[in-house]
């Protein structure tokens, strides 16, 4: 593709990068393009935006909530929805964003202390709730039937 659309002067392939090089390598960018067709939470998106770079990313798994929206533009995981968002950055956002201000906040929403904190926090929830009865506990099973059977099977006969 580099070579029928002349792309030589613009396009570069790395190959592996070292992490201690990653900043470098982004910070030379505009935006940044995930094509993921999976992802849970995508640390390459967010190492983009520490970096300064708007993100283009397909709308998978846990992207929508990593960063917020004005750092971001989503697509849909297809060619054409890919190529209308990037357009879009190119042509729009690029303009309006602040590489230090992207690198500000991220720094302040995904700090380790600040995660590991939450992280204290939802346990420290877990903890001081009440502990159920299993009649309590098998009430809230009946959500989900075939996980309810399975118990009352296992705690009558194993």
């Amino acid at each position: 593709m580099v070579e029928r659309e002349r792309l030589h002067d613009r396009v570069e392939f790395l190959g592996y990068v070292p992490h201690s090089s990653v900043r470098d390598v982004l910070v030379r960018g505009n935006v940044f393009l995930n094509c993921s067709l999976a992802e849970s939470f995508c640390k390459a998106i967010l190492e983009a935006a520490y970096a300064g770079l708007f993100v283009v990313s397909t709308n998978v798994g846990g992207v929508p909530e990593v960063l917020p929206p004005e750092m971001i533009h989503h697509a849909d995981p297809n060619v054409d929805s890919l190529v209308e968002s990037l357009f879009c950055a190119i042509s729009r956002k690029i303009v309006s964003t602040n590489p230090f201000e992207f690198h500000r906040r991220v720094s302040q929403m995904f700090s380790w202390p600040r995660v590991a904190g939450e992280t204290v926090t939802v346990y420290d929830r877990v903890i001081a709730r009440p502990r159920l009865s299993l009649s309590q506990r098998l009430v809230q099973y009946k959500t989900v039937r075939h996980l309810a059977e399975f118990v009352v099977w296992y705690a009558c006969w194993a």
